[in-house]
């Protein structure tokens, strides 16, 4: 099979249905929602456990014996307590996601959690044998609390549908809480009693608790295995096999390897006593210190591997941003983030490089070529510095960590480049279906084009929406272009339409229909626009200082949002007037779409920005929405003609004598006229013979920086010499 054969089939399999089951996306959201505890938990262990003693003792010193407090706190708070939020999110968005599917008998999210918060809660002891909190409402209840999650939401659901136990209740106004709350209460008194009665019946028959049997269950497969390699091997396998479907493996099965594996230090520390070589070279610490480097799935190797060899920039910017937590072997930023969870592509590798780090480290370990670990650290001690550590000041320890990166590495390197291809092709493709929904005239219910998709457009839409906000709040990655309008007659140029650019730092250059979809979509044509206009006006002004004369116009695109806005006209005047420029070197375009009813406020504020002197355009003329005869209702100066018509004049008779009609009217009402993609001669040729003069196409030039149209427009105006235009535009 060729590789791009390999990439193709690969590509249509990570989008299978099941990777959209709302069960597991439930539970991996839930997960990603706790990702700040887990970081701030771990950290905490770090803060706690560093094995180094002067650090220990630095910190006693400054703060007091009591500092490890601190620590624990935070751990109590986050790891301590993990399973209740991961269920209130599994639970939560389990039920929003079917009520994305049943939006007309929708059942409240929060109300939803709460019952299976409480239905948790019904089977879980709160307190500890010492007193303290319970271990099951930490990282050892994480997987009963993600079955009860499921299972009460599932039930609640299931209740709330039989109207018998509906209780309708009549919201006056449109605060829709209080039905929602009394829809759920009959169901929800209904599910926690279920699971009360549950508890109960598993300590009569049982004589313990559900989680005492749940695990007693999950333990029961591995007692098969006689050897501690193939116990491990199957630890190994279970916990990244969890990661993939977005549960935290190593969380949920930290019982498991409390009772099987942890068991083989004391029986390896017995025999070292003895002189006796140990019993178990593969347990839980050595996992820890030789395998498990940056987390699960031996993270540091992925991350090595993306930042030398992806050429994906988002990828690449989230290992430098998991490099950090990933030294501490917190790896939650990283598996979430590029993902991992129902990713296939790193399906193999993920699952390949424990088990190989594993069977060399077995190897070295069994053979002596690296002393046995005897000194017990905390998971979270940096790779390198646990290996020479744990293994008593011996340089072997790093050495066998340094070759297991090394070896994970290679094994990783592959299935990046071919992540990378996947990502590539998925992101082009998403953009360019993206494009069409820009560019078309259909919107949702809401009124969106983009943003209210529930598909991968919608996500897209929503991603550069988001990073389009933080572009307009910094003004980074927003700039502008010009493209020249040409007077064939006198080949001068008369002025040049300011076009808005994005270059995103992950997709690159944005399409400009997409930018104004989104932004019109997400309320930022206000603030944009308004960027737009004072951009414009910085560089009128700096072309003016360089002796470009005054009738030279840049045209500012305005949408209709902003017409929306009663203020816009003196907006206007307070930035033209503010960089010192005559109303007439900016103009204003609107498109046609605009001009549908005379009556409108838009053309109002149309009216009253012309009657103060600044010049109207209408763009995109051509494209179907309105009459020739609105044109004798609109304050319009120019016309411009849109390629819909301009780019066939040459060859269809039919958008000629759409042209000659247009140019014929506009002649009468003193309107002139741009005609936008003119592309080659024999378009010129025909728009000359029609009436038309003034161009704006890359027959002339394509949209060019501020400073390349300043050295343009002076050179073809004849005003400077080029040289010394261009030195004048670099000084």
């Amino acid at each position: 099979m060729s590789a791009i054969s390999l990439i193709d089939r690969l590509q249509r399999f990570t989008t299978p249905g099941w990777a959209y089951c709302p069960a597991m996306m439930s539970i991996r959201n839930g997960f990603l929602l706790c990702l700040p505890l887990v970081v701030a938990g771990a950290l905490a262990i770090v803060l706690n456990n560093l094995p180094i003693q002067a650090y220990q003792d630095a910190m006693s010193q400054l703060f007091g014996g009591n500092w490890p407090r601190l620590g624990a706190a935070i751990w109590q708070g986050t790891f301590g307590i993990l399973s209740l939020p991961v269920l209130f999110g599994t639970s939560y968005h389990l039920t929003q996601s079917y009520n994305q599917r049943h939006p007309t008998r929708p059942i409240s999210p929060p109300i939803a959690a709460m019952v299976a918060l409480a239905s948790f809660l019904a089977v879980t002891p709160l307190a500890g044998q010492s007193g303290g909190l319970s271990v099951w409402l930490g990282v050892q209840g994480l997987f009963i609390s993600i079955v009860i999650a499921l299972a009460a939401s599932r039930l609640l659901i299931f209740l709330c549908g039989i109207e018998r136990l509906r209780m309708t209740i009549y919201s006056e106004g449109l605060d829709i809480s209080i039905p929602s709350a009394f829809i759920c209460l009959i169901p929800g008194v209904l599910t926690i009693s279920c699971f009360a009665g549950i508890h109960l019946a598993f300590l009569a028959v049982a004589g313990m608790t559900a989680h005492e049997c749940v695990y007693a269950a999950m333990l029961y497969p591995i007692t098969f295995f006689t050897d501690i390699l193939d116990t491990s091997i199957a630890y190994v396998l279970l916990i990244h096999v969890n990661w993939f479907f977005g549960i935290h493996g190593s969380n949920v099965f930290a019982p498991l390897s409390q009772e099987i594996l942890e068991h083989t230090n004391t029986l390896n520390a017995a025999a070292l006593a003895a002189g006796l070589p140990p019993p178990h070279p593969i347990n839980k610490h050595t996992l820890d210190i030789f395998v498990f480097m940056g987390g699960a799935g031996s993270s540091l190797c992925l991350i090595a591997a993306l930042l030398i060899v992806s050429r994906n920039r988002n990828s690449r910017r989230l290992a430098k941003i998991s490099l950090a937590p990933g030294l501490l072997n917190i790896n939650e930023v990283l598996l979430y983030g590029l993902p991992i969870v129902l990713n296939p592509v790193f399906l193999l590798p993920f699952l390949l490089v424990p088990l190989a780090l594993m069977l060399i480290s077995y190897l070295a370990l069994g053979h002596g070529l690296v002393p046995w670990p005897t000194v017990a650290l905390e998971w979270t001690t940096p790779p390198l510095l646990s290996g020479y550590l744990a293994t008593g000041g011996s340089w072997s320890g790093p050495i066998l960590q340094a070759i297991n990166l090394l070896a994970g590495f290679l094994i990783y390197l592959p299935f990046v480049k071919i992540s990378d291809r996947i990502k590539d092709e998925r992101q082009k493709n998403t953009l360019g279906r993206l494009m069409e929904v820009a560019c078309s005239n259909l919107v949702g219910p809401s009124g969106k084009k983009c943003l209210d998709r529930g598909d991968d457009i919608g996500v897209l839409a929503r991603v550069l929406a988001s990073d389009l906000d933080e572009a307009i709040e910094r003004g980074a990655d927003l700039y502008l272009e010009y493209q020249p309008q040409i007077d064939y007659r006198t080949d001068r140029v008369t002025g040049a339409e300011a076009l808005l650019r994005w270059r995103h730092p992950i997709y690159g250059l944005i399409p400009a229909p997409i930018t104004v979809a989104i932004s019109e979509d997400a309320g930022f044509m206000q603030r944009i626009g308004m960027w737009v206009l004072d951009q414009a006006c910085i560089e009128r002004a700096r072309w003016h200082q360089s002796g470009l004369e005054p009738h030279f116009k840049i045209s500012v695109n305005v949408s209709i949002q902003q017409l929306s806005d009663p203020l816009l006209p003196e907006k206007i005047v307070q930035c033209v007037e503010r960089h010192h420029l005559q109303h007439e070197m900016i103009g204003i375009e609107v498109t046609e779409s605009i001009a549908l009813d005379p009556e409108s406020p838009h053309n109002f504020i149309l009216k009253r920005i012309n009657d103060l002197g600044f010049i109207i355009s209408m763009d995109d003329f051509g494209m179907g929405h309105s009459s020739l005869s609105y044109l004798k209702y609109f304050p319009v100066n120019i016309l411009k003609i849109d390629k819909a018509l301009s780019k066939d004049v040459a060859s269809s008779k039919v958008c000629a004598e759409i042209i000659a009609t247009i140019v014929e009217l506009c002649q009468a009402l003193n309107i002139r006229i741009v005609v936008e993609f003119v592309e080659n001669t024999e378009q010129i040729e025909v728009l000359l013979k029609l009436g038309c003069h003034v161009f704006q196409g890359y027959f002339f030039s394509p949209p060019l920086s501020s400073a390349k149209t300043l050295a343009y427009t002076l050179d073809k105006n004849g005003v400077l010499e080029l040289p010394l235009i261009q030195d004048r535009v670099h000084s």
